[in-house]
């Protein structure tokens, strides 16, 4: 048997929001139409979702069910930077959702997989454009989870980018000076250099010597995975931005194991320019594959912790 996870992210620029109030969900619909529609969907930027008695929140997501044929609910978490995960209920069962006291439990949902009975977490994360140190402080945080064996999915707008050649960097000399503070940092001889501390906390920094992150907490960037990714990696902004990488979906070391990524599967997605484009943010695709020897394997270690031999 082999299971096909197909997971996505997308930045949904203001989650729909217009100058006149109201809220637009078509360019949410039309990121995900005609393309076959994911299992599971990480958002960013559900802006007022929440705080609007999440009435807008199932509006998008009866609207996504509607235009890809495909039933969804999801969960949508707390915070000035809401996020929200979406997902198809005939592939997940949702254990756990966010424990909004407890900083290293916001954004988190708990699933398990109905094919299987794996269990699967994810945090859907927006981190802020404006603090390079309060992004660091979020990775230390999350870190933990890195070494976690329940596997664990880190998806959202980190915006910042992280180490390697194979990363887009930005003219700094032309970006706007509070452009140039959100995404970079100033050497003493005042050259600037992309600010990449906090998801090289998570990943690790790139070895240039040895070609290979090292010093990582365990999670690793799933294009770095997939060997046939596009090198070097597309920004994952569109034209006007920083023109950096800077949405990612992470996986930790027991997804890598439970849940590896199909070569081939990553994808950036650019958009048609002669369209206006959806969001200011392009989507981010991966797909996991878990195999019968994965499958098999996961059985016996659950026998073995259980003190049973699985028949």
């Amino acid at each position: 048997m082999t299971i096909d996870l197909n997971i996505s992210l997308f930045n949904f620029r203001n989650g729909g929001l217009r100058p006149n109030n109201g809220y637009d969900f078509r360019p949410l619909t039309e990121t995900y139409v005609p393309a076959p529609a994911p299992d599971l969907i990480a958002l960013c930027e559900a802006k007022f979702w929440f705080a609007r008695g999440r009435r807008l929140f199932l509006k998008a997501v009866q609207t996504l069910s509607a235009a890809t044929g495909r039933t969804y609910v999801g969960e949508l978490f707390s915070g000035a930077l809401a996020t929200a995960v979406v997902y198809d209920p005939n592939v997940f069962d949702l254990e756990a959702g966010e424990e909004v006291d407890f900083a290293d439990k916001q954004n988190l949902a708990r699933l398990r997989h109905r094919n299987d009975d794996s269990p699967l977490q994810i945090l859907v994360e927006h981190w802020p454009f404006w603090d390079g140190d309060a992004r660091v402080a979020r990775a230390k945080l999350l870190a933990t989870y890195g070494a976690s064996d329940i596997p664990t999915i880190i998806a959202g707008d980190l915006n910042s980018t992280s180490s390697g050649s194979h990363l887009p960097t930005a003219d700094w000399s032309r970006l706007p000076a509070t452009v140039r503070d959100h995404k970079g940092r100033q050497d003493p001889d005042g050259s600037w250099h992309a600010d990449t501390r906090a998801v090289d906390r998570l990943i690790g920094r790139w070895d240039t010597t040895t070609g290979n992150r090292i010093d990582g907490a365990g999670f690793h960037h799933v294009a770095e995975l997939d060997p046939c990714s596009p090198r070097p990696l597309p920004p994952t902004v569109n034209p006007g931005g920083s023109g950096l990488h800077i949405d990612y979906i992470l996986i930790n070391d027991a997804c890598q194991h439970a849940w590896p990524v199909m070569p081939g599967s990553y994808n950036i997605h650019i958009p048609d320019p002669a369209r206006p484009m959806p969001s200011d943010h392009r989507r981010v695709d991966i797909t996991l594959r878990r195999t019968n020897a994965v499958i098999s394997e996961a059985v016996s270690r659950s026998g073995d912790a259980a003190g049973t031999t699985p028949t």
